[in-house]
């Protein structure tokens, strides 16, 4: 949500995320705090609920509270407000973040005009990383009976990634960039509100799109989609000027790709070679296939 005035805006942004991890909290945070800086917002105070089914112990709700404080206190984030609760509606515990800020007025139409016909799809970091991530954690035990601890602690190391500060202050440093992060829904989420969002079509090489080979080893294992993996901490961002902004983002040891561009018409197109497939409407993330069973 944006109220603009003539010289400030505030912004408010809100995340849930779901799951036993008592990690959960950081991940709402992480995609809360970079959606805002991505709309050039420097302070901002979050307000976070946690919510667990009425069964659950109340140990569970102070260990993900302990989490979220430690990651504000470590990032130097203003946490407003921290509610914990029982809640007999719900079967997995909830977390839900909501981060307000004020930030300069910018020239928002200015950004809207980026995306037009030519111009280049930056990809940063990988897609599904994030919930990759988030898996490991909550099927731990599952994942050991399969893959080595080396392999799962390789998995962990990217928990750092889902904060995207220093490639969101490069993009805007660099100026005339469109951003938006990689979130529920994964990349094909994302993808289809890039097209949405430029009124107009897109064309996206599958080759190009950068993941972990361990994304595709979890994601194999649990018979997931990668393509529809949450992804806090990965953006796309369109500019007229991709080059420049892959080899800035490499300087700061961010990975990015051009991965496709906007085109002139209204087909939103992922080729694979010679192959063509047509994004479809958003699904549901892949990761709330695991709580299924």
């Amino acid at each position: 949500m944006r109220l603009e005035t003539e010289k400030e805006v505030m912004i408010s942004k809100q995340v849930e995320a779901c799951g036993y991890s008592k990690q959960i909290g950081v991940y709402a945070i992480a995609a809360v705090v970079n959606a805002l800086q991505a709309e050039g917002a420097e302070e901002f105070g979050l307000g976070v609920r946690v919510a667990i089914p009425a069964f659950g112990y109340t140990s569970r709700i102070h260990g993900i509270e302990k989490h979220i404080r430690a990651v504000c206190r470590q990032r130097g984030y203003e946490l407003l407000e921290l509610e914990g609760k029982k809640h007999p509606a719900l079967r997995l515990p909830q977390v839900t973040v909501t981060g307000i800020a004020r930030a300069e007025q910018t020239d928002k139409e200015g950004k809207e005009n980026l995306l037009k016909s030519g111009n280049s799809i930056v990809f940063t970091k990988w897609l599904g990383m994030e919930g990759m991530v988030r898996i490991a954690e909550e099927k731990e035990e599952s994942l050991k009976e399969r893959f080595s601890a080396g392999f799962l602690k390789q998995i962990q190391s990217y928990r750092e990634s889902i904060f995207a500060e220093k490639e969101i202050l490069t993009a805007i440093e660099q100026g005339n960039v469109w951003m938006d992060q990689i979130g529920e829904g994964g990349i094909l989420a994302a993808l289809w509100r890039l097209s949405a969002a430029a009124g107009s079509g897109i064309r996206v090489d599958m080759k190009r799109l950068p993941i972990l080979q361990e994304t595709v080893e979890v994601c194999e294992y649990f018979h997931l989609n990668p393509y529809q993996l949450a992804s806090a901490g990965s953006f796309l961002m369109v500019t007229e000027n991709a080059e420049a902004l892959c080899q800035r983002l490499a300087e700061q040891g961010i990975p990015a790709s051009i991965i496709g561009q906007i085109t002139d018409n209204n087909d939103k197109i992922i080729h694979n070679g010679e192959e063509i497939r047509y994004i479809d409407r958003p699904a549901p993330d892949e990761i709330y296939k695991i709580f299924e069973t």
